[in-house]
């Protein structure tokens, strides 16, 4: 069969170059015949149509539309549609794996470059986007500015620049990347060809610094609505915190996720999940990308109803059946729990998007805001005493690397770690250090036999024994997944050689008691100047303390949010994101409370006694959310106070 051939003619500086890209063998097509061919969807959602024919049309685009508004098919279709090279920038390894995987599935070709990738892989997979083997390559914001990748991308037939999560390029927004400010070099590169950028939490000041720095006009910003009329917003304060989630997921159909702010507290609830037969797996950014793959895989397939994840979990998951959110711990602002609730309710079927939290947890979150900021002076110590540490003096230092031990550090100059850590990262964030993330990693441990084995195998050597003791006692979650450790602190616990330990522990995995994985990392830091004296050390403190008011303004919002004195959940978010004429949603907890006239809850007692001769307040109560049920109990007695209702023993009846 003959292929037909594209000829592309693009323009590399002042030369011109004519290349034949033979992937382009497909007849045009309109957009909706690519949706349904693909993706098997019959038509667009409104603001999709609009925002793709305008991207067909050859415009600029910032499109806010809302978690679950199908932002990715605003760039996959034109890219089907128009012929040449869509370039997606994204902020996620994890999400643009699982974009390009999907991509294959339904046989469009799509590849994705991001770090850690051999040079080898890069080369071919630069050369199949060169010679048109490629519809999208997705590309982390890093690359751009390498400039190996600047010379090539030159002679590849873009025809679409996509930016996913649009928000990262802000100071303003929650997510604030540097490497993102990359993106403005490629759009350069490439004037004429049509820019589509895309999120879901943009407040006017981002919206705004988005259009300044990608050169888009005013007029073309697509806004959908930050409502969604299938999302129960509530706030839920209990002392039984975990025993109220857990008769939650018990009523609750559907998938689940739980949002919980620390690594160990995912394990651990999970862990606490799976001891009561709940079907429940941890996600977090510390464990390896194989490991959670496969438990996201298994959640997605439905194996397990219940994620306990931190943020590192949800974006770009495709889980339309999500019936429950639940937020453990509050999350830094209002724009991360909208992206992060808005992951319930995908298919449009009514879901809930829960608060549940302990008196403690307002406390919690402004501790955690203040520590993410450490006073200038601490950082000006801090940056003294890690070059102390590292016996460099004044005026050398530049671009050496040391191995770097946190705990250490903290131990000798009396800093507690999570001060020294937060201290660390503004030094780096300022261009005054380059600090690995391996700096909080460590071994990994994981009983991997039941308890009768274990103890078994542990009776001819008390060593072992008492050193599982100590594992044990020291570390939560080691029954359901690898757990990071550190020996030379288990070795300081039992008065040993951290060597012993590790000698131990190799034991135990030969015989196949646990699954030990000893750590070959090690922590290094890079000095990017050399050092001064610390009367000449600075940072950029207008940008530190512009990022610092951003961080506790978006944490107030999260406290306001939380307030009894809100009308309503889902107008306090819309009106967060600019959107004054938003109305009561009539479902959230606030707007339930304020039904006070009786007329609702009448009219669903009188509904629920139709035909019947009495009803019961258990399967009345049933009928209700678990949330909902104290009101509903509170407007049942006003009810029987006023004799709209008669209520005997346990049962409802008509006041005829």
């Amino acid at each position: 069969m003959k292929i037909s051939k594209f000829e592309g003619t693009i323009t590399k500086r002042s030369q011109t170059q004519s290349f034949e890209y033979p992937y382009f063998r497909h007849t045009l097509k309109t957009a909706e015949t690519i949706l349904k061919q693909y993706w098997g969807f019959p038509s667009f959602r409104p603001l999709q149509k609009a925002i793709i024919d305008r991207v067909l049309a050859g415009e600029d685009v910032l499109a806010l539309l809302p978690t679950g508004g199908g932002k990715s098919l605003c760039y996959q279709v034109p890219a089907m549609v128009k012929e040449g090279l869509t370039i997606v920038v994204s902020p996620l390894i994890a999400l643009m794996k699982d974009q390009v995987a999907r991509l294959k599935a339904i046989g469009i070709s799509a590849d994705a470059i991001y770090s850690g990738m051999d040079a080898s892989e890069i080369d071919r997979l630069l050369d199949n986007a060169r010679f048109g083997h490629t519809r999208l390559l997705y590309l982390s914001p890093e690359r751009l500015n390498n400039p190996m990748f600047q010379e090539r991308v030159t002679s590849m037939p873009v025809s679409l620049l996509a930016i996913d999560e649009a928000h990262c390029i802000s100071q303003w927004g929650h997510d604030f990347r540097p490497s993102y400010l990359e993106v403005g070099a490629l759009r350069e590169l490439f004037p004429s060809v049509p820019l589509l950028a895309l999120t879901a939490s943009a407040t006017k000041e981002v919206t705004a610094e988005i259009l300044a720095l990608l050169k888009i006009k005013d007029s073309a910003v697509v806004r959908d609505s930050f409502g969604r009329e299938n999302l129960n917003y509530h706030v839920i304060r209990r002392a039984d915190q975990l025993q109220y989630v857990e008769r939650l997921l018990r009523k609750s159909k559907g998938s689940t996720i739980i949002y919980a702010r620390h690594r160990r507290k995912c394990v651990e609830l999970a862990d606490w999940l799976m001891a009561k037969g709940i079907h429940a797996a941890a996600y977090h950014g510390g464990m390896a990308m194989m490991d959670r793959d496969r438990i996201q895989e298994a959640w997605v397939r439905g194996e397990k109803q219940v994620m306990v994840a931190t943020n590192a979990f949800g974006m770009g998951v495709d889980k339309s059946d999500v019936r429950l959110v639940i937020h453990y711990d509050l999350p830094a602002g209002i724009e991360e729990y909208y992206q992060e609730a808005g992951r319930a309710g995908r298919d449009g079927k009514p879901a809930y998007c829960l608060i549940v939290i302990n008196d403690a947890a307002q406390d919690t979150l402004i501790k955690k805001t203040e520590q993410s900021y450490p006073e200038i002076e601490l950082i000006k110590q801090i940056y003294a005493s890690l070059h102390i540490y590292l016996d460099t003096a004044v005026g050398s230092g530049l671009d050496e690397t040391f191995d770097f031990d946190l705990e250490s550090f903290a131990a000798r100059f009396n800093y507690r770690v999570i001060e020294a850590y937060t201290a660390l990262k503004e030094l780096a964030r300022d261009g005054w250090i380059a600090i690995d993330e391996t700096v909080l990693k460590g071994s990994r441990v994981q009983i991997i036999t039941d308890t009768e084995t274990l103890q078994t195998g542990l009776e001819t050597d008390p060593t072992m024994d008492q050193l599982m003791k100590a594992l044990l006692r020291g570390y939560e979650g080691l029954w359901s997944s690898m757990v990071r450790i550190r020996e030379d602190k288990i070795a300081k616990h039992l008065h040993w050689d951290a060597r012993e330990v590790k000698r131990l522990l190799t034991r135990l995995k030969a015989l196949e008691l646990i699954d030990y994985r000893e750590s070959t990392e090690r922590s290094q830091v890079t000095l990017l100047r050399e050092r001064v004296p610390l009367i000449n050390f600075t940072i950029d403190e207008i940008n530190y303390k512009f990022r610092k008011e951003r961080a506790f303004a978006r944490m107030k919002s999260m406290i306001d949010y939380l307030a009894d004195e809100v009308e309503c959940r889902e107008v306090f978010i819309r009106q967060y994101f600019n959107e004054s004429d938003a109305l009561p949603c009539g479902h959230c907890d606030r707007c339930l409370n304020d039904q006070t006239g009786n007329d609702l809850a009448l009219n669903s007692v009188y509904k629920a006694l139709a035909d019947k001769n009495g009803i019961t307040i258990k399967d009345f109560l049933a009928e209700y959310q678990t949330e909902q049920q104290p009101f509903v109990k509170k407007e049942l007695r006003q009810l029987s106070d006023e004799r709209k209702i008669k209520i005997v023993e346990d049962k409802i009846y008509r006041n005829s």
